[in-house]
């Protein structure tokens, strides 16, 4: 916002909540509905997701409204069925919308228009109802609100398809860029297309000061080891940490050689974080109180060839200067005697 402050329409902050609201439980919902095909699982949470970030960016730019408990309380939500939840939350938008555009709009004096921002996303939840079932292909909500005009958006959005990851890949970048890392995709080592590379911005003195992703926006095959060992090789080359990003599933073999290997294995959920995720070192067990000791992946890898575990500078770790300690994730510099400005990796 480039001028003073002003005051949203009222009614903003009820409406907004129970958008939100209602908008994490059909994700919610999507995530747990099994009864789904593949392709309308991913392509409706694809959906939800593009629609939660232009509101996201529309509540960033519009004063915070103070709400007390008791109204936070009535505004929570269940999706119990499609149709309702969606005519629900195309009811919300199309009611911010029309109150930006009307209400006051000499008011608002905004680099971007935040009645826009929610347009946007009307445009990523209409489409809901050409893939959910039992829902009616079209929208009672907008025929009330005929000043409202949108683009057509395709539900199998852009950027994807045979050999096309480049959502996903844009999606990923976003997030790094968030968590403090410059990123990049469809980079090149040597004669290898990298998905994307980032660096932090400030480094921490850390190995995931460097990364490497590879992204898998398939709808049924999964990943196999050897698309695994395909992103090892790169990160061992790039001196950088892994990182894949996947919508499909891991056999059993390339999540167990993920662990060991300490790649860290994002789903589209995990890009709404606030940080960087940890590599997964551990998994549940199958009994209560079990006796054992509790799995590590570091334990289970096994190590170097004999002939090689004595020599100096053999050790498992990507990035140079750094090596692993304690049984989890853990890495530590190999010299203490660094220079303050300098980093661990330096002249490695």
């Amino acid at each position: 916002m480039t001028t003073d402050e002003s005051v949203p329409p009222d009614g903003y902050d009820e409406n907004l909540t129970s958008l939100t609201a209602t908008l994490e439980s059909v994700r919610d919902t999507l995530e747990a509905d099994h009864t789904l095909t593949t392709d309308q699982r991913m392509f409706s949470r694809r959906l939800v997701f593009l629609a939660s970030q232009p509101i996201t960016e529309a509540k960033r730019i519009l004063p915070d409204i103070e709400q007390d408990d008791e109204s936070q309380d009535t505004q929570t939500s269940s999706c119990d069925d499609y149709d309702e939840a969606v005519t629900h939350i195309e009811r919300q938008l199309c009611w911010l919308i029309y109150a930006l555009q009307t209400e006051q709009p000499e008011a608002y004096h905004y680099d971007e228009a935040p009645d826009a921002k929610f347009t946007t996303a009307l445009e990523h939840v209409t489409p809901l109802r050409d893939l959910l079932p039992e829902i009616a292909p079209e929208s009672p909500v907008l025929d009330e609100w005929e000043t409202i005009s949108l683009d057509g958006v395709n539900p199998h959005v852009g950027g994807r398809g045979d050999s096309d990851g480049r959502w996903l890949e844009y999606q990923l970048q976003r997030a790094l860029e968030r968590w403090g890392y410059s990123a990049e995709t469809r980079q090149h080592l040597f004669s290898l297309e990298v998905d994307v590379v980032a660096a932090r911005k400030t480094y921490q003195q850390e190995p995931s000061d460097w990364i490497v992703a590879q992204c898998k926006d398939w709808t049924s095959d999964p990943i196999t080891p050897a698309n695994l060992f395909r992103l090892c090789t790169v990160a061992f080359a790039c001196r950088a940490m892994p990182v894949l990003c996947h919508t499909t599933e891991l056999t059993p073999r390339t999540e167990k050689l993920a662990r060991e290997f300490e790649v860290r294995v994002l789903e589209l959920k995990d890009l709404e974080r606030a940080e960087l995720p940890a590599p997964q070192v551990a998994k549940p067990t199958m009994e209560l109180q079990e006796w054992r000791p509790q799995y590590r992946a570091r334990d289970d890898r096994g190590s170097l060839p004999l002939m090689f575990r004595s020599e100096p500078g053999k050790r498992f770790s990507y990035v140079p200067g750094f090596t692993p300690i304690r049984k989890d994730a853990d890495y530590e510099p190999i010299e203490n005697n660094q220079r303050e400005d300098s980093h661990p990796a330096a002249g490695h």
